[in-house]
């Protein structure tokens, strides 16, 4: 059993961006699947997790990468990154969601990985 929880199926739910899956247990590694990018990064090497006020950016500081999330709704990806619970946090179908249509749970629309300072030095 993977200890994935599953997602709400019903043709009467609110729409389910997929940006984010979670585990009932800590995971070891957090999955990011930007557009043109697929990263795993260990959690013992996460630093720190920073959300902006209004909840549309989550910035992910790892020991040799930062890690930028923008959408809405950030606050869960937020909090399952800052409990180790988020296995994987990747960009949604955000064209299919409509001005009127409700939603639960974040949306991301950008992931930007960039390796930090210090990771680019130790490869030189």
């Amino acid at each position: 059993m993977s200890g994935l929880k599953p997602k709400n199926s019903s043709a009467t739910a609110p729409f389910q961006s997929g940006c984010l899956a979670v585990q009932d247990v800590p995971a070891v590694c957090l999955r990011l699947h930007a557009k043109r990018q697929r990263l795993a990064l260990p959690y013992s090497l996460l630093l720190r997790a920073e959300l902006s006020e209004d909840e549309s950016n989550c910035l992910i500081t790892f020991a040799t990468h930062e890690v930028n999330v923008r959408g809405r709704h950030l606050q869960l990806v937020y909090l399952a990154v800052s409990q180790g619970q988020a296995a994987e946090i990747s960009v949604g179908a955000s064209a299919k969601i409509l001005e009127g249509d409700s939603f639960m749970g974040p949306l991301v629309t950008d992931i930007r990985i960039e390796p930090t300072e210090e990771s680019d030095r130790v490869r030189r």
